[in-house]
């Protein structure tokens, strides 16, 4: 079985570290530009599809400097440093010769230790206790390849706190990976949305996300629901932080993420 977000962060190679990737209409915003976390995850695949590529992507950092619209985006990749446990690389993508976003992504392969601590999970509610988020005039098209429940948090109201809990699942059934981690980072409203009942458009500006799961903490999420909990430092000036802890349902910390972003 072909998943959907497998064929849409699908690349064609064409040279050594170059693909393209298809911006289509379902991974894109009402405004017709891509969905962040869709833009993070093909930069994501572009390095785990080249051929020196070592190791499991452990963190991305990626700068958002311009909108990228629907159609074709050049990908070039660099691969800057090469250890023996650790890779360190640069993404580049590009439409019309123009560069739309730079992304610095670290490989590696991390050994177990005899220290093993990671914060609790967050007690919450069951999901039949939440807002099912459903398709509406103005939602993206991408939501509706998720299937969500916000267990905490009224959208489009002022909850006097930004901090919102949401269980979340790819809504075809596809199992999770490091790609599609990156992509759920960026699902969550924006933190404006739950201090306002009117809606504030922004947009994200850098977005930095680190996986902390090991090949067997992923396996064992699967394709079942992960607790996404998301709060935020400020919500002023025109500027909002937004901070991810990404848990699966058995309570093991996958990953975490933090962002920046500009609204009006």
């Amino acid at each position: 079985m072909t998943f959907l977000f497998d064929r849409e962060t699908a690349l064609i190679p064409c040279g050594t570290g170059q693909f393209v990737a298809e911006c289509r209409e379902i991974f894109q915003n009402p405004s017709g530009a891509a969905f962040g976390g869709w833009v993070a995850a093909v930069a994501a695949r572009a390095v785990e599809d080249h051929p020196d590529c070592a190791a499991p992507i452990v963190s991305l950092q990626m700068s958002y400097l311009s909108a990228v619209a629907p159609g074709e985006v050049d990908i070039k990749i660099s691969l800057l440093k090469s250890g023996a446990s650790t890779q360190f690389w640069r993404a580049e993508l590009s439409q019309r010769d123009m560069i739309t976003n730079t992304a610095d992504i670290v490989t590696s392969n991390r050994k177990p230790t005899n220290i093993d601590y990671q914060l609790t999970r967050p007690k919450t509610k069951a999901m039949d206790g939440g807002i099912r988020l459903e398709a509406m005039p103005m939602t993206p098209n991408w939501v509706a390849t998720y299937e969500q429940y916000i267990v905490q948090g009224t959208p489009f109201s002022d909850n006097g706190t930004p901090e919102t809990i949401t269980w979340i699942k790819q809504e075809d059934g596809r199992p999770i990976d490091r790609k599609s981690i990156i992509a759920i980072c960026d699902t969550p409203m924006p933190r404006t949305f739950f201090l306002s009942e009117i809606p504030r458009m922004g947009s994200t500006v850098s977005m930095a996300t680190y996986i902390y799961a090991n090949e067997e903490d992923i396996t064992a999420a699967g394709s079942d629901h992960l607790l996404l909990r998301v709060s935020g430092a400020t919500v002023r000036n025109s500027t909002t932080d937004q901070r991810v802890e990404l848990w699966s349902k058995t309570g093991t910390l996958l990953a975490t993420s933090n962002q920046i972003g500009f609204f009006r």
